[in-house]
């Protein structure tokens, strides 16, 4: 099998080493960044590293795309949209495009793929927690945290099983088929974790404000944020049940998914996962201080490709939907972009978000003729 993995991030340069590693398939990095030969892997958590250099780099779209038979894009949601019109003409039917992970409304930008018979699948969470870094014996790429199960959907949907098993075979993770796509798009995931615990560090965040040292994401996180999280969880378990007839029980609540019925219980969970120590609040030095980063992914991705794909599915299915619209009022004082009016209009901005109006998908028909 030729398997393209695209993007040398974190995500990437993991996935690329570990299927290089097990030696069965033709694996390709798609990426313009100068990489060497040889990468080595490294299990965080049992301390095993093991190099190889059984793949290939390509920053030509051809060679990375005409003849693969899966490809993996780990970019993030605010590049997903250019990479699809880019690489379109090098896609033929069959082949399949998924996304790690899959939120962000990636699958809208698919349409004349998915009419051309490509097909589209997306994961519903990261296979594992990634970082790399370089040094002089060149790149190494670190996993932890590796999940005992992943969630898979493809459009078309009859694909989904075929490919779950795929995708399964080549992570080595047992990998489920979801009864709907769509619950890939919805799933609470960063879009809610990432926006709350950045509404509770900065809420009262004022012009000119710096802080003396870096924050800790998690560690900070606080019973008052887990109340906050179990409302906006809520409210996209509330345009799940608006959804139907399509079955969105897959988009398992925080509280469940993190065994966690209480905000306090969740307060505690979320504190004591080792993976999320090493996240930090979005800030960026300046001079002797810090002050936030907004250009950070918490910023760029999460809420055009996360909260506000939310509020369009809200608007939608008629769900009141105050936390979400507290979070894009938040934002819109933080860095001055309005992709949503008071009153439900589409703001200045809404144009640079994954929404599917942005697609021609304006009402619930147009979204279940798409997804069904």
């Amino acid at each position: 099998m030729n398997v393209t993995v695209v993007g040398a991030g974190n995500m990437g340069l993991a996935m690329v080493a570990y299927l290089a590693l097990k030696g069965k398939d033709n694996v390709t990095l798609y990426t313009g960044k100068p990489l060497p030969p040889v990468m080595t892997l490294k299990d965080v958590e049992g301390g095993v590293f093991e190099k190889t250099d059984n793949y290939k780099v390509a920053s030509s779209k051809e060679e990375a795309f005409s003849d693969a038979d899966i490809i993996f894009c780990t970019y993030p949601a605010f590049l997903r949209i250019k990479f699809i019109s880019e690489i379109s003409g090098y896609l033929k039917a069959g082949q399949r495009i998924g996304f790690v992970p899959g939120y962000g409304g990636a699958e809208y930008a698919c349409r004349d793929l998915i009419k051309k018979g490509v097909i589209v699948f997306g994961l519903q969470r990261v296979p594992y927690v990634a970082r790399h870094e370089n040094n002089e014996n060149g790149v190494t790429a670190g996993i932890l945290s590796k999940k005992n199960s992943l969630f898979l959907a493809t459009i078309p949907y009859k694909y989904t099983e075929e490919t779950a098993d795929t995708v399964g075979s080549l992570l080595d993770i047992p990998c489920h088929a979801l009864k709907e796509y769509l619950s890939i798009t919805l799933a609470p995931s960063n879009p809610l974790l990432h926006i709350t615990g950045m509404y509770t560090a900065f809420k009262d965040y004022k012009d000119g404000d710096t802080y003396p040292s870096e924050i800790p994401f998690y560690e900070q996180w606080t019973d008052e944020t887990s109340e906050i999280l179990f409302e906006y969880d809520e409210e996209v378990q509330e345009i799940c049940r608006k959804l139907a007839p399509l079955d969105l029980k897959d988009v398992v609540s925080l509280p469940i998914y993190y065994e966690s019925p209480t905000p306090h219980d969740m307060t505690k969970k979320l504190q004591s996962i080792e993976s999320f120590k090493a996240v930090r609040v979005p800030l960026k030095k300046v001079g002797d201080s810090f002050v936030p980063d907004l250009g950070s992914r918490m910023f760029v991705e999460d809420f055009p490709f996360g909260v506000c794909i939310l509020k369009a599915f809200a608007l939608m299915t008629g769900v009141a939907s105050p936390v979400i619209d507290m979070m894009l009022d938040f934002y819109k004082r933080m860095s001055g972009i309005e992709y949503f009016r008071e009153n439900g209009e589409f703001g200045e901005h809404i144009k640079e978000t994954g929404i599917p109006q942005n697609f021609g998908l304006n009402t619930l028909e147009d979204i279940l003729d798409f997804y069904i």
